[in-house]
């Protein structure tokens, strides 16, 4: 049979268009391919079922976490998320740490168990319950086809429970992105806070130390760095701002910046200060210097906007106090925290002060308050 040269060309263009049909059945039949979850991890073993934390040994092996693997209908790599929590029903679960591939056992240190017990509530050098679980799940972007294994638990007895060191650095702060020059916050237990200056629309991120690396603390979404993510609760005049930073919203101006670092649910609040400025004419110093007569308040001079020094010999067991005006009306400065009497070196407006003591043996010292920064200090000259 002879064919055409025509007919030829129609013949090859049926096989191509053949050829492309069943290509694009196959790759029909790939886009349909479906994983789904047979089998969850079954969390088979913790190497104790009681555990006692000593403060004195951080870096030693606490407990041993070993799960049998999760199993899915198609083969591909399984990420475990292990989990703790102080409630058996996990309403505010504290992430251990996280592992893929072939690994199913997980070794974490006396400090490591520590923190989870310090960040989930339980009481130091009292023994507690902590629950723990492991989560598989599948891809990188986020927890997919996530299966939880069963529940189990230990008691532990964790030791004094030690709450981050918070230092503010950024153009919102007086300081800038100046990290040897970052602004520590006055710690109290679990809660840190200062009075301070910020400047409405800048930025601003908490350091762990005065300087830019290891720890740094921001708002906890997506988008922020990983290892920056803290803050899961804040103010409305917070925002994030890029991977790394927040933003202030605010009213320019003097601000309560209190962190409440004893939940799960880490806070971060920013309000307004009951005084609003920091740049007086005058600040008096009152107190049993003067047999706390505000009328004969002692002077205070000016060295730049918001700070001010004077030279007084103190003896011991003095009290004191510092003013705006020569009465205890509304301008009043002291120890920070309401009823916190001693020597912090933070400063609190009225209604959250207690009295500076000091014991300056009736020698000459330097007292400087710096308003704008919240701070006080009170040095032998």
């Amino acid at each position: 049979m002879i064919f055409t040269m025509k007919k030829l060309t129609l013949i090859q263009k049926g096989v191509f268009a053949l050829v492309v049909f069943l290509g694009l059945m196959a790759c029909q039949d790939r886009e349909e391919l479906t994983i789904s979850s047979e089998t969850p991890a079954i969390l088979m073993d913790l190497s104790q079922e009681s555990v006692f934390l000593d403060g004195n040994f951080p870096d030693n092996a606490a407990l041993n976490v070993t799960w049998d693997q999760a199993k899915y209908t198609q083969p591909t790599e399984i990420k475990y998320k292990i989990e703790a929590s102080a409630t058996e029903s996990f309403e505010e679960p504290y992430t251990l740490g996280t592992v893929s591939g072939s690994i199913r056992s997980v070794t974490y240190s006396v400090a490591e168990m520590n923190k989870a017990a310090q960040t989930l509530g339980l009481s130091a050098n009292e023994q507690g319950v902590l629950y723990l679980r492991v989560s598989s799940y599948l891809g990188e972007a986020g927890e997919y086809l996530s299966v939880l294994s069963n529940v189990t638990h230990l008691t532990i007895t964790p030791y004094n429970l030690v709450y981050p060191t918070f230092y503010l650095v950024g153009d919102a702060g007086y300081m800038g992105w100046t990290a040897t020059d970052a602004q520590v916050l006055y710690k109290h237990d679990n809660i840190s806070v200062i009075y301070t200056h910020l400047t409405g629309g800048n930025g601003f991120r908490f350091l762990g130390q005065q300087d830019w690396n290891p720890i740094n603390y921001s708002i906890d979404l997506a988008g922020t760095n990983d290892d920056y993510r803290y803050f899961k609760q804040v103010s409305t005049n917070l925002a994030q701002d890029g991977a790394e930073n927040m933003k202030f919203s605010g009213v320019t101006g003097m601000y309560k910046i209190e962190i409440d670092a004893a939940s799960a649910a880490q806070s971060l609040t920013v309000e307004a200060s009951p005084v609003a400025g920091f740049d007086f004419p005058e600040i008096y110093l009152v107190g049993t210097v003067n047999s706390w007569t505000a009328e004969s308040a002692l002077p205070m001079a000016a060295t730049a906007p918001g700070i001010y020094t004077l030279d007084i010999a103190l003896g011991d067991n003095e009290e004191l106090k510092f003013l705006g005006q020569k009465s205890f009306g509304d301008l009043e400065w002291a120890n920070i925290l309401k009823d916190n009497a001693g020597y912090s070196g933070f400063l609190g407006p009225k209604g959250d002060n207690g009295n500076i003591q000091f014991s300056g043996g009736g020698a000459v010292h330097t007292i400087t308050v710096n308003l704008k920064a919240g701070t006080y200090s009170i040095v032998l000259k």
